[in-house]
């Protein structure tokens, strides 16, 4: 994972929340916040076929289509990755 822009500020904080983490000290839901804040969210990846799929029965192209999946996502299932 990238920390957003590069910062050495981010990178630090989250390298610190990791060890905290990794001991004991802060639990699951706290390094959550962590990596969403320090973090580049990882893509989600979704098939060529299920693109494809999509495309046939709604007729939309590939670029509009990951525009409504990454929308559908964060405000659906409360996700922050985007699909690729």
């Amino acid at each position: 994972m990238k920390t957003k822009k590069k910062s050495l500020i981010l990178e630090a904080v989250y390298e610190t929340a990791s060890d905290l983490y990794a001991c004991g000290l802060i639990n699951e839901e706290r390094m959550q916040e962590y990596k969403e804040l320090c973090l580049e969210p990882e893509p989600i990846k979704i098939d060529y076929d299920v693109f494809e799929c999509i495309n046939q029965k709604y007729g939309s192209n590939r670029e509009k289509l990951q525009v409504l999946i990454n929308d559908l996502l964060r405000k659906q299932l409360n996700i922050s990755q985007p699909v690729l």
